[in-house]
Protein backbone atom coordinates (compact mmCIF):
# COMPACT_ATOMS: atom_id res chain seq x y z
CA UNK A 1 0.00 0.00 0.00
CA UNK A 2 1.64 3.17 -1.01
CA UNK A 3 2.27 5.93 1.54
CA UNK A 4 0.78 9.82 1.12
CA UNK A 5 3.43 12.38 1.52
CA UNK A 6 2.93 16.24 1.93
CA UNK A 7 5.38 18.95 0.41
CA UNK A 8 4.46 22.33 2.49
CA UNK A 9 5.35 25.50 1.37
CA UNK A 10 5.26 29.20 2.52
CA UNK A 11 4.09 32.07 0.01
CA UNK A 12 4.36 35.26 1.55
CA UNK A 13 5.72 38.49 -0.36
CA UNK A 14 4.91 41.73 -0.46
CA UNK A 15 2.87 41.89 -4.23
CA UNK A 16 1.59 38.37 -5.25
CA UNK A 17 -0.28 37.43 -8.89
CA UNK A 18 -2.42 34.23 -9.22
CA UNK A 19 -4.45 34.61 -12.76
CA UNK A 20 -6.67 31.90 -14.42
CA UNK A 21 -8.92 34.08 -16.05
CA UNK A 22 -6.54 36.98 -18.04
CA UNK A 23 -7.36 37.67 -21.45
CA UNK A 24 -5.50 40.40 -23.41
CA UNK A 25 -5.48 43.89 -21.54
CA UNK A 26 -7.09 42.57 -18.68
CA UNK A 27 -5.02 40.35 -16.14
CA UNK A 28 -6.72 39.19 -12.96
CA UNK A 29 -5.83 37.30 -9.93
CA UNK A 30 -7.72 34.44 -7.76
CA UNK A 31 -7.19 35.45 -3.72
CA UNK A 32 -5.66 32.41 -3.28
CA UNK A 33 -2.71 30.52 -5.02
CA UNK A 34 -3.44 28.60 -8.01
CA UNK A 35 -2.35 25.17 -9.63
CA UNK A 36 -0.78 26.32 -12.40
CA UNK A 37 1.12 29.73 -10.65
CA UNK A 38 2.87 26.82 -8.33
CA UNK A 39 3.82 24.62 -10.84
CA UNK A 40 5.45 27.83 -12.15
CA UNK A 41 7.28 29.03 -9.62
CA UNK A 42 8.09 24.59 -8.91
CA UNK A 43 9.03 24.83 -12.84
CA UNK A 44 11.69 28.19 -12.50
CA UNK A 45 13.38 26.01 -9.42
CA UNK A 46 13.94 23.16 -11.24
CA UNK A 47 14.87 24.82 -14.99
CA UNK A 48 11.72 23.90 -16.80
CA UNK A 49 11.01 25.86 -19.96
CA UNK A 50 7.92 26.82 -20.88
CA UNK A 51 7.77 24.40 -23.58
CA UNK A 52 9.14 21.25 -22.26
CA UNK A 53 6.89 18.35 -20.69
CA UNK A 54 4.90 18.92 -17.44
CA UNK A 55 3.42 16.15 -17.03
CA UNK A 56 5.68 14.55 -14.21
CA UNK A 57 3.69 16.95 -11.76
CA UNK A 58 0.21 15.29 -12.00
CA UNK A 59 1.56 12.86 -9.86
CA UNK A 60 0.81 15.42 -7.38
CA UNK A 61 -2.53 14.50 -6.64
CA UNK A 62 -4.39 17.29 -4.65
CA UNK A 63 -3.04 21.18 -3.97
CA UNK A 64 -4.17 22.67 -1.23
CA UNK A 65 -3.83 26.25 0.72
CA UNK A 66 -4.16 27.47 3.95
CA UNK A 67 -4.64 30.90 3.68
CA UNK A 68 -2.79 32.59 6.62
CA UNK A 69 -3.62 36.04 5.99
CA UNK A 70 -5.72 37.38 3.13
CA UNK A 71 -4.68 39.35 0.22
CA UNK A 72 -5.51 43.15 -0.08
CA UNK A 73 -6.55 43.18 -3.95
CA UNK A 74 -4.82 45.98 -5.51
CA UNK A 75 -4.96 47.22 -9.61
CA UNK A 76 -2.15 48.53 -11.74
CA UNK A 77 -2.78 50.44 -14.74
CA UNK A 78 -0.39 50.40 -17.21
CA UNK A 79 -0.64 52.61 -21.00
CA UNK A 80 1.38 51.32 -24.13
CA UNK A 81 1.50 54.01 -27.07
CA UNK A 82 2.08 53.42 -30.75
CA UNK A 83 0.06 49.30 -30.44
CA UNK A 84 -0.29 47.81 -33.67
CA UNK A 85 -3.99 47.40 -34.15
CA UNK A 86 -5.79 44.46 -35.90
CA UNK A 87 -5.77 46.12 -39.55
CA UNK A 88 -1.87 45.95 -38.90
CA UNK A 89 -1.75 50.14 -38.70
CA UNK A 90 -0.05 51.52 -35.53
CA UNK A 91 -0.44 54.69 -33.89
CA UNK A 92 -3.13 53.12 -31.17
CA UNK A 93 -3.06 53.42 -27.58
CA UNK A 94 -3.95 50.90 -25.18
CA UNK A 95 -4.98 50.83 -21.30
CA UNK A 96 -3.86 47.72 -19.28
CA UNK A 97 -5.37 46.56 -15.82
CA UNK A 98 -3.41 44.20 -13.55
CA UNK A 99 -4.93 43.01 -10.48
CA UNK A 100 -2.27 41.53 -7.79
CA UNK A 101 -3.04 41.30 -3.93
CA UNK A 102 -0.92 42.92 -1.31
CA UNK A 103 0.77 41.69 1.88
CA UNK A 104 -0.84 38.04 1.76
CA UNK A 105 0.37 35.35 3.21
CA UNK A 106 -0.30 31.38 2.10
CA UNK A 107 0.35 28.03 3.04
CA UNK A 108 0.62 25.70 0.56
CA UNK A 109 0.56 21.55 0.38
CA UNK A 110 1.13 19.48 -2.34
CA UNK A 111 -0.25 15.94 -1.47
CA UNK A 112 1.56 12.74 -3.61
CA UNK A 113 2.25 9.15 -2.95
CA UNK A 114 6.06 10.01 -5.32
CA UNK A 115 8.28 10.36 -2.64
CA UNK A 116 10.89 10.92 -4.79
CA UNK A 117 9.61 13.91 -7.12
CA UNK A 118 8.50 15.99 -3.71
CA UNK A 119 12.06 15.14 -2.42
CA UNK A 120 13.15 16.73 -6.60
CA UNK A 121 10.99 19.46 -5.78
CA UNK A 122 12.44 20.16 -2.58
CA UNK A 123 15.96 20.17 -3.32
CA UNK A 124 15.55 22.36 -6.26
CA UNK A 125 13.43 24.99 -4.39
CA UNK A 126 16.60 24.99 -1.58
CA UNK A 127 19.09 25.92 -4.42
CA UNK A 128 17.04 27.14 -7.32
CA UNK A 129 18.20 26.91 -10.80
CA UNK A 130 15.92 30.36 -12.01
CA UNK A 131 14.87 32.82 -10.28
CA UNK A 132 11.26 32.21 -8.00
CA UNK A 133 8.38 34.41 -7.92
CA UNK A 134 4.54 34.84 -6.77
CA UNK A 135 2.86 34.69 -10.28
CA UNK A 136 5.30 37.76 -12.11
CA UNK A 137 8.67 37.88 -12.37
CA UNK A 138 8.78 41.19 -10.42
CA UNK A 139 6.94 39.77 -7.54
CA UNK A 140 9.28 38.25 -5.01
CA UNK A 141 9.25 35.98 -2.07
CA UNK A 142 9.96 37.77 1.52
CA UNK A 143 10.17 34.09 2.76
CA UNK A 144 11.88 31.39 2.01
CA UNK A 145 9.41 28.53 0.55
CA UNK A 146 10.32 25.95 2.35
CA UNK A 147 10.38 27.99 5.81
CA UNK A 148 6.67 26.69 6.74
CA UNK A 149 7.48 22.89 7.63
CA UNK A 150 10.54 21.24 9.15
CA UNK A 151 10.79 19.01 7.30
CA UNK A 152 8.87 20.08 4.40
CA UNK A 153 8.02 17.02 3.31
CA UNK A 154 5.91 15.37 5.93
CA UNK A 155 3.68 11.56 5.99
CA UNK A 156 0.58 13.20 6.11
CA UNK A 157 -2.72 14.00 4.38
CA UNK A 158 -2.89 17.38 2.76
CA UNK A 159 -5.50 18.62 5.48
CA UNK A 160 -3.01 17.16 8.15
CA UNK A 161 -0.01 18.76 6.82
CA UNK A 162 -1.64 22.27 6.75
CA UNK A 163 -3.38 22.04 9.74
CA UNK A 164 -0.11 21.36 11.35
CA UNK A 165 2.17 23.68 9.28
CA UNK A 166 3.70 26.76 11.43
CA UNK A 167 2.12 30.21 10.76
CA UNK A 168 4.70 33.24 10.13
CA UNK A 169 4.89 35.40 12.85
CA UNK A 170 3.61 38.30 10.88
CA UNK A 171 0.09 37.13 10.96
CA UNK A 172 -0.44 35.72 14.52
CA UNK A 173 -2.51 38.05 16.34
CA UNK A 174 -1.34 38.87 19.96
CA UNK A 175 -4.80 36.97 21.80
CA UNK A 176 -3.50 33.39 20.13
CA UNK A 177 -6.37 33.21 18.19
CA UNK A 178 -5.57 31.56 14.73
CA UNK A 179 -8.53 31.48 12.15
CA UNK A 180 -7.88 30.51 8.50
CA UNK A 181 -9.62 29.67 5.11
CA UNK A 182 -9.04 26.42 3.78
CA UNK A 183 -8.78 25.80 -0.61
CA UNK A 184 -8.58 22.21 -1.10
CA UNK A 185 -8.89 19.87 -4.35
CA UNK A 186 -11.27 17.49 -3.31
CA UNK A 187 -13.51 15.37 -5.53
CA UNK A 188 -17.55 16.56 -4.93
CA UNK A 189 -15.89 19.98 -4.77
CA UNK A 190 -18.11 23.44 -4.64
CA UNK A 191 -16.67 24.93 -7.82
CA UNK A 192 -14.45 24.16 -10.55
CA UNK A 193 -11.32 26.39 -11.55
CA UNK A 194 -9.22 25.84 -14.89
CA UNK A 195 -6.01 26.16 -13.71
CA UNK A 196 -4.23 22.33 -13.67
CA UNK A 197 -1.41 23.51 -16.02
CA UNK A 198 -1.01 20.88 -19.26
CA UNK A 199 1.22 23.12 -21.25
CA UNK A 200 2.63 26.66 -20.55
CA UNK A 201 3.51 27.34 -24.07
CA UNK A 202 0.33 26.81 -25.24
CA UNK A 203 -1.46 28.00 -22.36
CA UNK A 204 -3.77 24.82 -21.78
CA UNK A 205 -5.40 23.38 -18.92
CA UNK A 206 -8.05 21.71 -16.96
CA UNK A 207 -10.51 21.99 -14.56
CA UNK A 208 -9.95 20.73 -10.59
CA UNK A 209 -12.55 20.79 -8.46
CA UNK A 210 -12.25 22.61 -4.94
CA UNK A 211 -13.96 23.41 -1.64
CA UNK A 212 -13.81 26.08 0.74
CA UNK A 213 -13.78 25.33 4.16
CA UNK A 214 -12.63 27.46 7.67
CA UNK A 215 -10.49 26.35 10.38
CA UNK A 216 -8.88 27.80 13.69
CA UNK A 217 -8.83 28.25 17.09
CA UNK A 218 -6.28 28.99 20.29
CA UNK A 219 -2.54 27.76 19.43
Amino acid sequence: MSQTYTLVLRLEGPMQSWGYRSRFDYRDTALDPTRSGVIGLICAAMGIAREEDISRFDAIRRMGVRVDKEGRPERDYHTALNVIKADGSEGGTVVSYRDYLADAIFTVGLESDDLDLLSSIEAHLSNPRWPLFLGRKSFCLSEHPLSASQPAIVRATLEDALECAAFSLRCKPPEGMLRYRLVLETPEGERTQHDWPLCFRERRFKPRSIQTMFGGGKE
